[in-house]
């Protein structure tokens, strides 16, 4: 994975704080400029998804949006995941035979931040921007500076 896991570990802790008391965090993935959190909980590897008005950190991915005229809003984010089969629904518990993923904000702003998705053991799964994938309890582990809070829970019958 590059760096040295316990290395990576605390890296990763460092920039999410609520991962140190989770005995369920594990890192998944080596780093990969490929995709993203949105496309992750998508389930889309090896593109970038992000509305076209914003711009991919790595310009030389291959991008991926379901509308062309969307923005950086949430909502546009909640619309693209009902595309999938997505609704919202009141929290990350697990469901079985559910897929539920989390959105993410900037306190204070509309501006989607962050896509998680719930793994069928229940845990949940994170893309880190062009870093690592990992593995964490609840949405809440992720929240603070970096990404904001979780806006809404989404969940699709699991097929």
């Amino acid at each position: 994975m590059g760096k040295g896991t316990e290395e990576a570990r605390l890296d990763v802790m460092g920039e999410f704080p609520g991962l140190c008391s989770d005995e369920h965090f594990l890192i998944t993935s080596p780093i990969d400029y490929s995709y993203n959190c949105i496309a992750w909980a998508y389930q889309i590897k090896g593109r970038w998804m992000w509305p076209p008005s914003g711009i991919p950190a790595y310009l030389d991915a291959v991008t991926f949006w379901p509308d062309e005229n969307a923005s950086e809003e949430v909502e546009e984010f909640v619309k693209a995941f009902r595309g999938k089969g997505y609704e919202k629904c009141e929290d990350d518990s697990f469901e079985e035979g559910y897929r539920k993923i989390a959105l993410y904000i900037t306190p204070g702003t509309t501006n989607c931040t962050h896509a998680a998705r719930q793994l069928s053991n229940g845990f949940w799964t994170s893309k880190l921007g062009c870093s690592y994938d990992i593995q964490h309890s609840s949405p809440k582990e992720i929240e603070g500076e970096v990404y904001g809070e979780v806006y809404c829970y989404m969940k699709r019958e699991f097929r």
